[in-house]
C-alpha cells in the first residue's frame, strides 16, 4: 500500500506534469525566439555593414574619379609647351594666360597658381599681387609635393586670401629632360566640396571625409574651423589612418553613440571615407520586431505549432530581406566596378536597368537626362517586362518628370497618369497599362541633370522602392558626371594635341628660316671677318709707314734745335717740329677711330675714381689755361666710379678741356662739373665762357675733320677730337652731348655707369666674415698678374680674409712668369689685358712650362664675350671670372682650389 496514491491526489501529479511541460514548453519558446531574434539582429546588423561598405565604395571611387580627372587636367596643362616654357622663363604675363583658360574651364577651382621649386609664389589665377614673392615652403602642400615631386593633395588647411578651409593639388612642372621648373597647384575650397558631397544620401545614416591628419574635409553637420579636429581620436578615423578598408562596429566618443561604420582608405589623395549610422537607429526595426516577437511568443505559448510557425514565417521574412539587400549591394558593386573601368553611362544603365527593375517589382525602369534649356526629356536607357527599348532617343516634355522645383531638391515625385493632361505621351502611357510612376532624380553638383523612373499598376511606392531608387540615382548621377568630365578632358586633350600640332609646324617652320638666316649670318660674318683683317693689316701698315718717316723728321728736327742759335733758322727747326708733332696726333686719332670703327681698340673698362680721373686731367690743362688768364673752376669731390678704361676716360676729358680752353675767350673761365645723372649714372660736364656754336652747325660737331670753320681762326686743331671722344665714350657704355648758347660759350655733358669703388660692399664684406672662420685652416701662396693698381688694391683686401693665405702680384706679363717659376705658387690670378703681352700668351707659356704647367690658372677678366670665355677654358684655364667680381664665388674658388692642391 505504500506504493499506492490515493485517488484524489492522482490529478496534483498530472497536474504537475502539465505544469512542467508547460514550463519546459514556454522556455523551449523563449530559447527558440531567442535564438531566432539573434540570427535576426545579426542578419540586419551585417546588411546595414554591407550597405554602408557598398556606400562607402561607390563615395571612395566617386572622389577618386574627380579628383584624378582634376588630375589629369592639371597634367595636361603642366605638359604644354608654351606653357612649359613660360614658367622656365618666368614670363608671368603668358602663365597667367594658361592659368586663366585652366580657371576658366574649371570655376571649382577656386584659385590655380604657380610657384618655383623653392615654393615662392609668382603667378596667380584670380590675380593675387600681395602673395606674389611669398615663400610657402612651410606649407603642407609643398612639403608633400617636394618630398617625391609626385602629385600631392595636401591637408586642410586656412588660406591666405579669405581666410577659409581649403585642400591644395599639387603636381610639378617637368621639362622635356625631366627637371622639375616649377610647381602648380589648384586651391579646392571645402565649400565647393561640400555642395559637391552633400547631395549624397546615405539611407539611415551619413557619411564623413577626413584628411591624413584625421581632419574632416567634409561633414554634413559640422562644417568649419572649429569642427575639422573633431574627430581625429575616433576608433574608425585611425583605423583609416593606419591604411585599412572594412566595416566595424565602433564607439563614436564624439557623438555619445556606437555607429556601424564601413570606411574606406583613397591612398592616392590621403584622405578617408567613412559611412556610418547609429546602431540604435540601424537596428530599430529587428528591436520593436523583437519586442513584438515576443509578446507574441508569450501569448502564443500556449501552442508550439503557432511559435514555429511565426519562426518559420520570420526566417523565411529575413531570407527574402537579405536576398534583397544582397542584390541591392551586388547591382550598386556592379555600377562602382562600371565607374571604375569608364564604361559608357548607356552600357551602365543598360546592364542595371533589368535588375533593378525585378528588385522593385515594377513592369518599367527607365534612366532618363534632363535638357532644361529645351524643357525636354530623354532616355537614356528604358527596359519593359520583356525587352529592352533600342532606337532613335525618345524624347518628351519635361512636365511629365513633375515638380521640377522638388526634383531640384531630392524630393521624389509620384505622377498619376489619369491626373496628366490629355497627350500622346500619356495615351502612350496608358496603353502601356502605367497607371502611376516614380520620379526619383539624379543630381551632381548641386545641378539636375536627369532621373531614374519606374511604375506600373497605381499603388503606394514602398520606402525600401525609393531608397533602392534613390541609391541607384546617386550612382548613375556620378557616372554621369564622370563621363561629362572626362569627355571634357578628352576634348581639351584633342585641342591640345591640335595646338601642339600647329605649333610644331610653326617651330619646324621657323626653324628653317633660322636655319638659312644662320647660313646667310655666317656668311656675312666670314665676308666681315676678312674685310676686318685687312682693315687690320692696312692699320699696321699706315701705322708703320707714316710713323718711320715722321720719326726721322721730329728726330732731325730735334737736333737742329739743339744745335741751330736764335733767329730763323731757329724759327723755321720750330716750325717743322710744331708740323710734326701736329701729324703725328693726327695720325694717332685717325688710326684710333679707325680701330674703334673696326672693333680692334683694346678696352679695359674697371671700376675708375671720378676724382682721381678729373684731377689727372685737371693738372695737364692748366698751363695751357693759364697761359690765356683762363680760370678753371673744379667740382666737389664726389667719391664716385664709373666703368670705364682709365686711359681713354682722361683722353676724352682732357679733349673736351682742351677745347673749353683753345675755344675760349682771353681770360674767361671753364667750369666743370661732376654729379649723378638718371638711371644709375655719373655727369661730368665741361662748360666754357667762349663765342658758342650756331645752332646749323650743331649737328655738325662730331663729324670728322669738320672743325665748323675755325680752321680760318689760326686755332690748331685737326677736327678729330670730338669724333674720337664720342666713339670712346660709346665704347665704354656712356653718351657724349653738347648743347651751345651763340655768344655764352658751349658745355659738353659725359654720362657713365656707376660702377663699386675699391671699397667692399657691406653685404659682400659681410659674406667674407662669414666665410673666415671656415677657411681658417686655409694656407698656400696666390700670384695675382694684373696691371691696374685699383684691382690689385681690391684683391689685397679680399685676400687679407685668409691669414694663411699669402699674396705675390706682377704688373707685368714677363714679370709674373718670372714670379711663377721662382715661389712656383699654389694659385695664378691672371688678367687678359696687360702692358707687355696678351694674358693669354702668359696661359699658353705658364702650360708650356714643365715648372708652372700643374699650376692652376684662373682667369679675372671685364672680357665676358661667350667665344673668349670657351677658348681660354679649353687651353687650360682652371675658371674664368668676370669682373665686376663676385666676392663670394672667388673667395670659394680661392678656398677650394687650395685645399685640393694641399691634399694631392
Amino acid at each position: 500500500m505504500g506504493g499506492d496514491v490515493p485517488r484524489q491526489f492522482r490529478w496534483l501529479r498530472s497536474s504537475r506534469s502539465i505544469y512542467a511541460a508547460v514550463v519546459v514548453f514556454v522556455l523551449a519558446v523563449f530559447a527558440l525566439s531567442g535564438f531566432f531574434f539573434a540570427k535576426a539582429i545579426g542578419v540586419e546588423e551585417r546588411e546595414h555593414l554591407a550597405q554602408k561598405d557598398a556606400i562607402a565604395r561607390s563615395v571612395a571611387a566617386s572622389i577618386e574619379a574627380r579628383e584624378h580627372g582634376y588630375l589629369n587636367v592639371l597634367q595636361s596643362y603642366a605638359g604644354r609647351f608654351r606653357f612649359r616654357e613660360s614658367v622656365k622663363n618666368r614670363d608671368a604675363r603668358e602663365a597667367v594666360v594658361h592659368l586663366r583658360q585652366l580657371h576658366e574651364s574649371f570655376p571649382e577651382m577656386d584659385r590655380v597658381f604657380l610657384a618655383d621649386r623653392s615654393g615662392v609664389v609668382w603667378a596667380t589665377e584670380p590675380d593675387t599681387p600681395e602673395i606674389h614673392g611669398r615663400s610657402y615652403a612651410s606649407r603642407d602642400w609643398y612639403l608633400g609635393v617636394s618630398r617625391t615631386w609626385q602629385p600631392y593633395m595636401s591637408d586642410v588647411y586656412t588660406t591666405d586670401l579669405g581666410h577659409t578651409l581649403a585642400v591644395a593639388l599639387v603636381i610639378p612642372i617637368r621639362d622635356v629632360d625631366a627637371r622639375v621648373i616649377g610647381i602648380l597647384a589648384s586651391v579646392q575650397r571645402l565649400d565647393v566640396l561640400r555642395d559637391w558631397l552633400l547631395p549624397i544620401q546615405i539611407p539611415g545614416g551619413d557619411l564623413f571625409v577626413v584628411d591624413r591628419k584625421g581632419q574632416l574635409v567634409f561633414h554634413r553637420t559640422r562644417p568649419g574651423a572649429e569642427h575639422f579636429g573633431d574627430y581625429v581620436n575616433l576608433p574608425v578615423v585611425r583605423r583609416v589612418l593606419e591604411g585599412r578598408t572594412g566595416v566595424a562596429e565602433l564607439e563614436n566618443s564624439v557623438d555619445r553613440v556606437v555607429t556601424l561604420s564601413a570606411y574606406r582608405w583613397l591612398p592616392t589623395l590621403g584622405w578617408g571615407v567613412v559611412v556610418q549610422s547609429q546602431k540604435d537607429v540601424a537596428l530599430q526595426r529587428v528591436r520593436v520586431l523583437l519586442i513584438a516577437s515576443g509578446a507574441v511568443g508569450v501569448i502564443l505559448t500556449v501552442g508550439l505549432a503557432g511559435l514555429g510557425g511565426l519562426a518559420l514565417r520570420n526566417e523565411r521574412r529575413t531570407a527574402a530581406a537579405l536576398a534583397r539587400s544582397t542584390e541591392r549591394l551586388t547591382m550598386l558593386h556592379e555600377i562602382d566596378r562600371a565607374l571604375i573601368a569608364a564604361k559608357a553611362p548607356v552600357e551602365i544603365a543598360e546592364a542595371i536597368l533589368p535588375r533593378l527593375r525585378d528588385l522593385l517589382g515594377v513592369p518599367r525602369a527607365i534612366v532618363n537626362l534632363f535638357d532644361l534649356r529645351a524643357g525636354e526629356v530623354e532616355w537614356l536607357a528604358a527596359v519593359g517586362r520583356r525587352r529592352f527599348y533600342r532606337g532613335p532617343a525618345v524624347r518628351y516634355s519635361l512636365r511629365l518628370a513633375g515638380d521640377l522645383e522638388a526634383l531640384r531638391r531630392g524630393e521624389p515625385q509620384v505622377v498619376d497618369v489619369h491626373s496628366l493632361p490629355a497627350s500622346s505621351e500619356a495615351e502612350a502611357l496608358l496603353a502601356s497599362d502605367v497607371r502611376a510612376y516614380m520620379v526619383v532624380p539624379m543630381i551632381a553638383r548641386g545641378e539636375l541633370i536627369g532621373s531614374v523612373s519606374f511604375g506600373g499598376s497605381p499603388s503606394d511606392f514602398s520606402t525600401e522602392q525609393i531608397s533602392i531608387a534613390q541609391e541607384v540615382a546617386a550612382q548613375l548621377a556620378i557616372v554621369l558626371e564622370q563621363a561629362r568630365l572626362h569627355e571634357r578632358i578628352t576634348r581639351q586633350a584633342e585641342e591640345l594635341e591640335l595646338r601642339v600640332q600647329e605649333r610644331t609646324a610653326e617651330l619646324s617652320s621657323a626653324n628653317e628660316q633660322l636655319q638659312r638666316e644662320i647660313g646667310e649670318r655666317r656668311r656675312a660674318e666670314q665676308e666681315a671677318d676678312r674685310a676686318n683683317r685687312a682693315k687690320s693689316e692696312f692699320l699696321s701698315r699706315m701705322s708703320h709707314e707714316l710713323r718711320t718717316p715722321l720719326n726721322g723728321i721730329i728726330g732731325f728736327a730735334q737736333l737742329l734745335e739743339l744745335e741751330v742759335p736764335d733767329g730763323n733758322q731757329r724759327e723755321s727747326v720750330d716750325h717743322i717740329l710744331k708740323g710734326g708733332r701736329h701729324l703725328l696726333g693726327l695720325i694717332n686719332e685717325v688710326l684710333d677711330v679707325a680701330r674703334i670703327e673696326a672693333g680692334n681698340l683694346a678696352m679695359s673698362p674697371e671700376p675708375v675714381s671720378a676724382d682721381e680721373v678729373l684731377r689727372a686731367a685737371l693738372a695737364l690743362i692748366r698751363p695751357q689755361a693759364a697761359a690765356r688768364s683762363i680760370q678753371i673752376l673744379e667740382p666737389a669731390p664726389v667719391g664716385r666710379y664709373v666703368t670705364a678704361d682709365r686711359q681713354r676716360l682722361q683722353q676724352v676729358l682732357l679733349n673736351l678741356l682742351s677745347n673749353a680752353v683753345k675755344y675760349n675767350r682771353q681770360g674767361g673761365a671753364v667750369r666743370v662739373g661732376c654729379e649723378d645723372g638718371s638711371s644709375g649714372r655719373l655727369r661730368f660736364t665741361v662748360a666754357d665762357t667762349g663765342g658758342g656754336i650756331a645752332p646749323e652747325m650743331m649737328n655738325r660737331l662730331f663729324r670728322p675733320f669738320d672743325r665748323l670753320g675755325a680752321e680760318q681762326t689760326g686755332i690748331e686743331g685737326t677736327g678729330l677730337g670730338l669724333a674720337l671722344s664720342l666713339r670712346l665714350v660709346e665704347a665704354m657704355g656712356g653718351t657724349l652731348t653738347a648743347r651751345s648758347t651763340v655768344g655764352e660759350g658751349a658745355t659738353f655733358t659725359v654720362e657713365l655707369f656707376l660702377a663699386d669703388g675699391l671699397l667692399l660692399p657691406a653685404h659682400a664684406a659681410a659674406e667674407i666674415e662669414a666665410q673666415t672662420g671656415a677657411a681658417a685652416s686655409i694656407r698656400g701662396t696666390v700670384l695675382y698678374i694684373e696691371d691696374n693698381l685699383s684691382n690689385l688694391r681690391l684683391l689685397e683686401r679680399i685676400i687679407a680674409r685668409r691669414s694663411g693665405v699669402t699674396l705675390l702680384s706682377a704688373m707685368q706679363g714677363s714679370r709674373g712668369l718670372e714670379l711663377a717659376c721662382a715661389h712656383r705658387p699654389d694659385l695664378i690670378i691672371l688678367d687678359l689685358h696687360l702692358p707687355d703681352m696678351p694674358g693669354a700668351d702668359v696661359l699658353a707659356r705658364l702650360l708650356a712650362d714643365p715648372t708652372t704647367k700643374a699650376i692652376p690658372v684662373v682667369i679675372l677678366s671685364a672680357d665676358a664675350t661667350p667665344g673668349q670665355i670657351s677658348r681660354l677654358l679649353e687651353q687650360g684655364a682652371r675658371a674664368y671670372l668676370t669682373k665686376p667680381l663676385d666676392v663670394r664665388g672667388l673667395l670659394s674658388l680661392i678656398d677650394d682650389t687650395l685645399r685640393n692642391e694641399k691634399r694631392s
